[in-house]
């Protein structure tokens, strides 16, 4: 058979490591031609041949001249050539043989487990035509996201991954469930690597900032780290000295990167909020160890924060509001507003592809604060699936507003994990 593995009857069954087969079955020898070459034209030839020469992932095509009844053998090197039967054919290689200085020669390349890639083993393994090989990483995790006809090898792709990627990668995850909770968190397992104790707990650097976290609990998503240097550079040019109310906080990657004294040149100060009590947890700790000279904390709903805000006379010129599966749907929270500033919000939400997808998404915010926007602007953030993007959302709040009722908390979104003399301050 071309694969170790055949498709299984029943999916449910998932294949343990000891399935894994000997490693003797990645064991290879294959001889292919070769060229041996002044060693001072090695760079000039290299460039000529570029199209001829071995090209393989981990695989050497040049080595010292050993063993072969030649003249200074130290002076010459040997120029492996990829597997083609005819490639000694080719013009190029024709015209090198005419000169006295170039001749032919085998090599044989024995390869192993180790030289293979994560691509590679997986194909010679699993019989699908599209193979995991790539990740996301955060921190010391691999995280992946296996289709279901892939899930009776998740042990065995995870193995795959971790072996290919010890030096920097400690566990293999599988994600095993949508983002549904409030805390944006999701189910995940353990596929290959470390899975005792605190393996979940990682660190992140990005823009120059220090973030702990635990990937169990708290959401991190690595592929928004454009994301969250665009915004940051823009309140920082934008509006020197301002304050900002970042209302669905996560750790911190716009409020510490925004208040870290490593960056912190135009004096912004920064509330930072969020629902789930881990990640205010960790946003203290990020706080402390970026050394965050303006930002307070909170643990509270986003709506019950905003009025909270106002409640306090708590005037600010930026409003952040990344919580792209709902945060639209906040924006009610700004109803009857009262603060002295009307602030600049940036919500961010999904969207689909199509043609009126931006008019859609301020149709949406529209609806969830009660009046009309103007001069809105959108900014497409990533692209999350073929028929879905994140879009940024920016606007200032209408005077408009002002004028609506304001809508009422309830008992539970008005309490926060911590009582108020708890709430952190830096």
């Amino acid at each position: 058979s071309k694969f170790f593995f055949s498709v299984p009857s029943d999916r449910s069954l998932v294949h343990p490591v000891s399935d894994f087969p000997p490693l003797s079955i990645f064991e290879s020898e294959v001889e292919h031609a070769a060229l041996i070459i002044p060693a001072k034209r090695t760079a000039e030839l290299r460039k000529d041949l570029k199209d001829i020469i071995l090209n393989r992932p981990k695989t050497k095509f040049i080595y010292q001249v050993e063993d072969m009844d030649i003249k200074n053998p130290s002076l010459h090197r040997k120029l492996v050539l990829n597997g083609e039967s005819d490639v000694l054919k080719h013009s190029s290689v024709v015209e090198l043989l005419k000169s006295d200085s170039v001749i032919t020669s085998t090599h044989t390349l024995r390869k192993s487990y180790s030289d293979w890639t994560v691509e590679q083993v997986l194909r010679r393994l699993l019989p699908f035509q599209e193979i995991p090989s790539s990740f996301e990483t955060v921190g010391h995790i691999a995280h992946i996201n296996l289709r279901d006809e892939l899930l009776p090898f998740q042990m065995i792709i995870g193995k795959v991954i971790y072996d290919k990627n010890q030096t920097r990668i400690k566990t293999v995850v599988n994600k095993t469930g949508q983002i549904e909770t409030k805390y944006r968190t999701f189910g995940m397992k353990v596929i290959g690597g470390l899975s005792e104790g605190d393996w979940s707990s990682v660190r992140v650097r990005e823009e120059g900032c220090q973030f702990d976290l635990d990937f169990q609990t708290v959401y991190w998503n690595s592929r928004l780290a454009g994301e969250h240097r665009r915004l940051v550079q823009f309140i920082r040019q934008s509006s020197p000295g301002c304050v900002v109310a970042d209302i669905m906080a996560g750790v911190g990657p716009f409020a510490i990167p925004l208040t870290a004294s490593t960056f912190n040149t135009t004096d912004i100060f920064v509330h930072a909020n969020d629902l789930n009590p881990s990640s205010f947890k960790y946003l203290k700790i990020n706080c402390k160890n970026n050394k965050c000279q303006n930002l307070k904390t909170y643990n509270m709903d986003g709506r019950a924060f905003v009025q909270h805000l106002q409640d306090q006379n708590v005037d600010f010129d930026h409003a952040i509001m990344n919580l792209p599966a709902s945060a639209p749907e906040f924006l009610d929270a700004f109803r009857g507003f009262k603060g002295k500033k009307l602030p600049e919000i940036h919500v961010h939400c999904f969207s689909g592809k199509d043609d009126d997808a931006k008019e859609k998404a301020i149709a949406r915010c529209e609806e969830a604060l009660g009046c009309g926007i103007d001069n809105p602007s959108v900014h497409v953030v990533r692209n999350v699936a073929p028929n879905k993007n994140m879009l940024c959302v920016s606007f200032t709040v209408p005077e408009s507003a002002r004028s609506l009722a304001k809508i009422g908390i309830s008992p539970e979104e008005e309490q926060s994990s911590e009582p108020p003399s708890k709430k952190s301050r830096t």
